[in-house]
């Protein structure tokens, strides 16, 4: 994940908040800076950068200022006075609006890999693989997505269960155990029966890969791995789910591409020995 987007997600202490707001306006200074100069730059103790970096999980101030400074081009691509909910307004050309939904999509893209703990996504990956049985839990016009990547895992000799109505969704639940996996998409954890469906997926030691914005505060808790989507987009007040639904797809076309990699060749081979006995079956 970014470490501007890492900074953005934490809860931090005022004088941290200070030192973080310092490395956001002042970049170029903090790396240069020695920890005494920023602490006196910023008003704060030299342990709380030391402290903060701790937080961080990264070993001190050098690894700090390393992450900062290769991290600092991507996050500024991100554009702070995009309009997600309504990009076009009703008075807007051809012209504007398939530009306009470019740069949607464009941001969208950037905002989501900003977003991406890469590790996360390993590990992800790694209890698909490992599951006999992968889940995917979702409602509303996500489910078209969630049908797209267990038709993707489909050519590949894997099956995916995508339970749709609210009943095979809490009998799936009911069956699980520590064997499945579970992909749980959810922006907000809003969906009527996310929590309680999160809630026993944890009770009955099913790993949880939970595809979420990251104001989520809801079912985060319950997550085994947690894959954030991009939330720029409000949850109902917009034309439509234009980031939501490129954000989605594109994270789910991670998972998928990540496990096709495990086994690259074999799962090349299958795909065309699987539509060769389909082309077969015509004749």
């Amino acid at each position: 994940m970014n470490i501007f987007n890492k900074l953005n997600l934490m809860n931090l202490t005022e004088s941290e908040e200070t030192l973080v707001s310092y490395i956001k306006n002042h970049t170029e200074d903090f790396i240069e800076e020695s920890a005494s100069e920023i602490a006196a730059s910023c008003f704060v103790s030299v342990s709380t950068i030391y402290r903060l970096c701790k937080k961080l999980d990264i070993s001190g101030l050098s690894e700090l200022k390393v992450q900062v400074s290769s991290n600092k081009d991507n996050y500024m691509k991100e554009v702070d006075n995009l309009d997600y909910n309504y990009p076009v307004d009703k008075n807007a050309t051809q012209y504007q609006i398939t530009h306009q939904l470019q740069t949607v999509y464009d941001q969208t893209i950037t905002s989501t890999i900003n977003l991406l703990d890469l590790e996360e996504l390993r590990l992800s990956v790694s209890k698909l693989k490992k599951a006999k049985m992968i889940d995917v839990y979702t409602s509303a016009g996500n489910i078209y997505f969630a049908e797209n990547f267990k038709f993707q895992m489909q050519e590949i000799g894997v099956y995916v269960n995508v339970p749709v109505d609210e009943y095979l969704q809490r009998l799936s639940v009911s069956i699980s155990d520590h064997t499945h996996c579970a992909i749980v998409i959810s922006f907000g954890g809003r969906g009527m029966l996310v929590e309680d469906l999160v809630k026993h997926l944890k009770k009955n030691k099913t790993p949880i890969i939970l595809i979420t914005s990251t104001d989520n505060d809801k079912i985060i808790p319950y997550a085994t791995h947690i894959l954030y989507m991009s939330s720029y987009e409000d949850h109902y007040n917009k034309i439509s789910s234009f980031a939501t639904r490129l954000s989605i797809l594109y994270i789910l076309d991670c998972l998928y591409t990540c496990y096709f990699k495990l086994d690259y060749d074999q799962n090349i081979s299958n795909k065309l020995n699987y539509y060769e006995k389909m082309s077969d079956m015509k004749k």
